[in-house]
């Protein structure tokens, strides 16, 4: 009889740690999910969706919502189409075929249930816990790729721009009269020239001139780099 108290007593003792366990690491683990294939490309585009979900991927979209807090770590790609030349951004996971997912109560069911979840990441002894600090060296590099497609981005654009306003200052030297000084501002040389134009021409000319105004002021993403 004793023996069987002790053994009761034990069982409450080992229901307590798990309760208190369970309780302490309510927001604070994580848990990894295998992913379906095809569930962590680019799910479709919601108009008026918050900037946090714009690129967001099938699974992520299931899980939250199902009302699952989510982590996938990803990386922007950025491509240009070999025959349109327009330029393609892709949004990839950095661990292919894993996420992971906060659970408030514990309820590995809610999770299963959800549409494009294939199991959890287990050990012998149930699913495995990864900790806030685990997480944050994965973040880390997340940020790392991020910042590399920042950079990368940045200067995609300014190629562009020099190239854009090479060929518009080429076009309008075509339409300014010929012998301006090499010394002359190009644009001011356009407005002492605009005034002998026709009408047409004139609208032409300010466009371009507006035009390249922009193109020269522009600073593409330097700034936000910098603060971000």
């Amino acid at each position: 009889m004793a023996a069987m108290k002790l053994k009761e007593q034990d069982t409450r003792d080992f229901g307590d740690i798990v309760a208190q366990r369970r309780r302490r690491l309510v927001g604070n683990d994580w848990y990894a999910i295998r992913a379906a294939p095809g569930t962590q490309r680019m799910a479709r585009h919601v108009e008026g969706a918050p900037i946090s979900r714009v690129g967001e991927s099938i699974i992520e979209r299931n899980l939250r919502n199902a009302g699952v807090s989510v982590y996938m770590p990803a990386y922007w790609y950025e491509s240009i189409h070999h025959r349109t030349r327009k330029v393609i951004q892709r949004r990839l996971p950095l661990l292919v075929g894993y996420a992971f997912v906060n659970l408030d109560n514990l309820n590995f069911e809610k999770v299963r249930d959800v549409d494009g979840v294939v199991c959890f990441l287990r050990s012998e002894l149930g699913p495995i816990r990864f900790s806030g600090d685990d997480l944050s060296i994965i973040a880390a590099e997340e940020l790392s790729r991020r910042q590399e497609f920042r950079r990368e981005r940045i200067t995609r654009i300014q190629t562009e721009t020099a190239g854009q306003v090479m060929q518009l200052r080429g076009n309008l030297r075509k339409i300014l009269p010929k012998g301006r000084g090499n010394r002359t501002n190009l644009k001011d040389q356009a407005l002492i020239a605009i005034k002998g134009m026709k009408s047409e021409m004139q609208s032409k000319l300010m466009g371009m001139l507006l035009q390249l105004e922009q193109l020269e002021a522009y600073e593409g993403l330097e700034t936000i780099d910098r603060v971000a």
